[in-house]
C-alpha cells in the first residue's frame, strides 16, 4: 500500500482515491510480512456516530485503527461533563494503554465520525506488536504524537476563541477522515470543545456566513479550505507539522 499525508485532503486533494481514504497511517506501507500479520489479525467494522468504543476504568475489549470514521478520547469529570482530550483519524490507533502494557482504559472513547475501523483483539494486538518491529516502532512514534497533541489542545482550548476553535476542529476532522463533509451537530461539537451550545452555535454561524462551511441537518461541509485555515488558530498547523515530523 501506499503512504498518504494526514493533510492529503486539505492540500489540494480531492480525497476520492482509495489510496487517499481507505487507509490507516500506521499500517500504509508496512512490509509485505508485517503487512500480512497485520490483516490477519483484523478485521474491517462499521462504528456508528456516538458509539461507545471502550469506558473509562474498563478493560479494552478491542483495538480500533480509524480508516474513514474518526474516534474521540474524552475525558469525563464527576459531574459528567465531558471534554475531548484528542480526536483519533486514520493517521493512529485507539488503544495506546495496551501497547504501554496498560490492560484498561483510561479514558472514554467513542466513535466521533462514523466509519470504517481496522479492528482487533487485545490478543491479537499484542502477539503482532512482538513480531512487527517496524509497525512498533510507529507506535512508539504515535505514542509521543498523542502527548503532544493533547498538551497543544489544552492549551488551544485555555487561549483561543471558540470560532478559531471550531476552525482547526473542522480541519483536523477532514483530514482524520479523509473527506471534507461529515455528519456532526452543534449540541456534539459544544460538549466535545467543552463550551456552551450558544457559543458553538455563533462560531458556526460565523463560518457559515464568512462562506467557509455549510451546515445543514446536522451535517458540516468544508466549502473554502483556505479561508477556513485562515481563520483556524495556531494550533491546526502545529498538529500538522508534528504529524508529519514524526509520522512521514
Amino acid at each position: 500500500m501506499k503512504s498518504s499525508s494526514r493533510s492529503s485532503v486539505l492540500s489540494g486533494g480531492d480525497g476520492s482515491s482509495a489510496a487517499s481514504v481507505a487507509e490507516n497511517k500506521l499500517v500504509a506501507g508496512l512490509p509485505a510480512d508485517e503487512s500480512a500479520a497485520f490483516l490477519e489479525r483484523a478485521e474491517k467494522v462499521q462504528c456508528s456516530l456516538r458509539e461507545i468504543l471502550f469506558e473509562l476504568n474498563e478493560p479494552f475489549d478491542r483495538v480500533l485503527f480509524p480508516i474513514t470514521g474518526m474516534g474521540s478520547l474524552v475525558t469525563v469529570l464527576n459531574d459528567g461533563t465531558s471534554l475531548e482530550a484528542m480526536t483519533v483519524g486514520r493517521e493512529g490507533f485507539m488503544g495506546l494503554p495496551l501497547f504501554h502494557g496498560i490492560e484498561v482504559a483510561r479514558c472514554k472513547g467513542m466513535c466521533q465520525i462514523e466509519g470504517e475501523f481496522y479492528q482487533m483483539t487485545p490478543k491479537s494486538f499484542a502477539s503482532l506488536v512482538a513480531v512487527a518491529p517496524q509497525f512498533r516502532a510507529r507506535l512508539h512514534r504515535y505514542a509521543q504524537l498523542s502527548s503532544e497533541v493533547i498538551a497543544q489542545t489544552a492549551a488551544c482550548n485555555g487561549i483561543h476563541l471558540i470560532e478559531q476553535r471550531c476552525a482547526r476542529w473542522l480541519l483536523v476532522t477532514a483530514d482524520a477522515v479523509g473527506r471534507t463533509n461529515f455528519n456532526l451537530t452543534q449540541e456534539f461539537l459544544s460538549q466535545m470543545l467543552a463550551v456552551r451550545r450558544p457559543g458553538v452555535t455563533v462560531a458556526i454561524g460565523g463560518l457559515e456566513h464568512q462562506g467557509l462551511i455549510e451546515h445543514r441537518y446536522g451535517k458540516i461541509s468544508i466549502v473554502d479550505v483556505e479561508g477556513l485555515k485562515k481563520v483556524a488558530c495556531e494550533c491546526y498547523n502545529t498538529i500538522n507539522e508534528k504529524t508529519r515530523e514524526l509520522l512521514g
